[in-house]
């Protein structure tokens, strides 16, 4: 009994030592740095200074996060206050400055809509402010193949003749891809 006692013991101060490096790890800056040719840097330790150089830290968890959903209230037709105002459109993922990690650059775009689009409307997407494949009526994209570094985001909701209609504000995302010339990242 003793003997089970003491590895119940280790094994929780095992899971505390595991938890507490984890939350660690969490909260770590990612520092961005763009050299004079523009060639852009993401690292875990502070970038040294110098001429030609732009540093910026990046908040810890900004990596492609999706906000939780918006609380009803008790009577199903109400939202709470915080509800977006009708015909209106957002991103709700990714987060503006999201850094979408190493891959393909494969990811999902996410619309927020104040009212449920009506018979004849649809939803554009714009990737550097070009259309992304034709207008739809689905709040969900998945983009493909973007190429790495910065890119800008909008979803503009669409009448049934092509007006805009109501159109999300303009996020930033940054892609990280390999290098072919740098090689892996290590």
């Amino acid at each position: 009994m003793v003997k089970q006692l003491t590895h119940i013991s280790r094994f929780c101060a095992l899971i505390s030592a595991i938890l507490a490096m984890s939350t660690l790890a969490a909260t770590t800056d990612i520092y961005k740095s763009v050299d004079k040719n523009g060639v852009v840097t993401f690292s875990d330790v502070p970038p040294v200074k110098s001429a030609g150089t732009q540093n910026i830290t990046i908040k810890p968890n900004a990596t492609n996060s999706m906000p939780g959903l918006r609380s009803i209230g008790s009577d199903p037709g109400t939202v709470t206050s915080d509800a977006p105002a009708p015909n209106s459109v957002s991103i709700a993922s990714p987060e503006n400055n999201a850094t979408i990690p190493m891959g393909a650059g494969i990811f999902d775009v996410t619309a927020e809509l104040g009212t449920p689009l009506v018979d004849g409307e649809l939803l554009a997407l714009y990737l550097d402010d070009e259309l992304v494949d034709t207008p739809q009526t689905s709040n969900v994209w998945t983009l493909t193949y973007v190429i790495r570094g910065p890119h800008t985001l909008q979803v503009r909701r669409l009448s049934s003749t092509g007006a805009t209609v109501s159109e999300s504000g303009v996020i930033t995302i940054f892609v990280l891809r390999p290098s072919v010339l740098r090689g892996a990242p290590r």
